[in-house]
């Protein structure tokens, strides 16, 4: 079992090894559209040509979107093996970090954690969302200290070990972050940019974390490669809007293989289907979260 076991990933790997390590010019693309789109939504709202309802949506739906250059460049999946690159790869982190408030300095720390300790309970520090289904309060609350943790990570964990520089940009991040935003309102003075700041923010930060942190991993219990999390397959009706998903909804494929950019998720995951269901990956429905026939 051990050998078929063992030759099984080997395969996978020579498999998800194709997608590595190009240049991910989607993702540069992705980085522009949602910071250009973030600001001119923005700016519409302010001219009184978008709706509040409207720019909400679209800001939650930003703030989602946001989350996967940061998630792309805290693996260096933008540059990928073009080290000459690497200047873009960390400026597409810094520039969508903002948008969904997390610190790109601080969340390479955490994330790396989450991948090195995957629903291992006392040293993953994503497990804490576990509690995210347990009702409507601890919904909120945990969502709530999930963002607390995303932006003290560094402080909390590493801050006697990193360098001046590297403390000097993550406060400089979270200052950023903050001080945009005051600076909005100050200048607009209604309470619907501030309502707008605020529901449209927490409307994308919740959704990212319900979908993209708390679901795939459910129901916690296992931290064995290939069954640490999942695929969430989409039901026909819902194929249209997949792609809002950005590929995350096939988490299985970015635990094995981080250095895969999300728009090859997909691509791998089909290639590498029979050896996801023999090594007991769960391949569950988004919704029903019961196993997905072939």
């Amino acid at each position: 079992m051990e050998k078929n076991h063992s030759t099984a990933n080997r395969r996978a790997i020579v498999v998800a090894k194709r997608y590595m390590g190009e240049f991910a010019w989607p993702t540069v693309l992705l980085t522009m559209l949602v910071v250009g789109a973030f600001i001119a939504n923005l700016a519409l709202f302010i001219a009184g040509v978008v709706p509040w309802w409207l720019a909400t949506l679209v800001y939650a739906a930003l703030t989602y979107m946001a989350y996967t250059p940061l998630h792309e460049a805290t693996h260096a999946n933008i540059h990928g093996d073009h080290a000459s690159l690497k200047w873009l790869n960390d400026a597409c982190g810094f520039v969508v970090a903002p948008i969904i408030m997390i610190p790109y300095a601080s969340h390479t720390v955490e994330h790396f954690t989450h991948h090195r300790y995957t629903n291992q309970q006392g040293k993953d520090p994503d497990y804490m969302l576990h509690k995210m289904g347990d009702g409507g309060w601890a919904f909120l609350v945990t969502g709530l200290q999930f963002f607390w943790l995303q932006n003290r990570f560094l402080y909390a964990t590493r801050w006697h070990k990193v360098s001046g520089r590297e403390r000097l940009i993550y406060l400089g991040e979270i200052a950023f972050s903050v001080s945009w935003r005051i600076a909005l309102v100050a200048w607009v003075a209604t309470p619907a940019i501030v309502a707008l700041l605020i529901v449209g923010y927490f409307l994308g930060g919740f959704f990212t974390a319900y979908w993209f942190a708390y679901r795939p991993h459910l129901p916690y219990r296992d931290a064995e490669r290939y069954r640490n999390t999942c695929s969430m397959i989409m039901p026909r009706w819902m194929k249209p809007f997949e792609c809002f998903w950005l590929g995350q909804n096939l988490h299985s494929i970015h635990h094995l293989f981080p250095r895969v950019p999300f728009y090859r998720y997909h691509a791998v995951h089909r290639e590498i289907e029979p050896i996801l269901r023999a090594e007991q990956t769960p391949i569950i429905g988004i919704f029903s979260r019961e196993p997905v026939e072939p």
